[in-house]
């Protein structure tokens, strides 16, 4: 090997050299900037959550009650009956099904099925 072969290899292997120290710089400044960062981030995203969660149930109950307060009384009588009729219509078709499967009824007995095929001529 020439004395500028040599010269060459090791210039090759400090660009190499350099360049793996700037991979692990990089990858250490990373880790050390997310270390940083990941405090803030969760306070802002639990901030974000705790004020949707705030502005939906604010939403909800002032749509609900302005409404309540809005609506006549016999509107009012007609919703809640609704709401009656349809729990107890829910409670019977309850009822109902779970009658229907622990207590099968006595005409379901299974019976073998005949098929009568044509005769041929």
């Amino acid at each position: 090997m020439t004395e500028e072969n040599q010269e060459s290899i090791k210039e090759e292997e400090n660009h190499f050299q350099s360049f793996s120290d700037a991979v692990h710089q990089a990858s250490d400044d990373a880790k050390e900037k997310a270390r940083e960062a990941a405090p803030k981030l969760k306070e802002a995203l639990a901030s974000a959550a705790f004020d949707t969660a705030y502005n939906v149930a604010y939403g909800a109950v002032f749509a609900g009650t302005f409404a309540h307060e809005l609506l006549p009384q016999t509107l009012k009588d007609g919703i809640q009956k609704g709401a009656d009729a349809g729990k107890a219509a829910a409670r019977k078709a309850k009822t109902k099904a779970e009658d229907a499967f622990t207590h099968p009824p006595k005409s379901a007995a299974i019976t073998p099925a005949v098929i009568e095929l044509p005769q041929s001529p």
